[in-house]
């Protein structure tokens, strides 16, 4: 069966152990980037595409993990990336309220 997508890296162990055979490649740095932003469009799709809590949380904490490596790929490290998420929190607050600007009138 074809895949041909990013993974996590111990996939191919897990499958490994399961007595199946595995190909995989080793992304340069340019495809890893590429793969790992397609592989975030996924995931919010799949997140997008479930109503069970569970299934909502396996999906997030999928997101959570590509943004800390699409960040780290950017240049920030985790504590970085959560030290932008809390500057940005304390700016401009954050979602808890359920705002939804419909217009701004001049």
């Amino acid at each position: 069966m074809k895949h041909n997508k990013l993974v996590r890296d111990r996939v191919p162990e897990i499958i490994q152990a399961s007595g199946k055979q595995v190909i995989v490649k080793q992304l340069n740095q340019a495809e890893h980037f590429e793969q790992a932003r397609l592989k975030l469009y996924e995931k919010l799709k799949e997140y997008e595409d479930t109503n069970i809590d569970e299934e909502c949380l396996e999906e997030l904490a999928d997101i959570l993990e590509l943004a800390y490596e699409l960040g780290r790929m950017h240049g920030a490290s985790f504590d970085e990336m959560n030290a932008i998420r809390e500057e940005k929190r304390e700016r401009k607050g954050g979602f808890e309220k359920g705002l939804f600007l419909e217009e701004v009138l001049e």
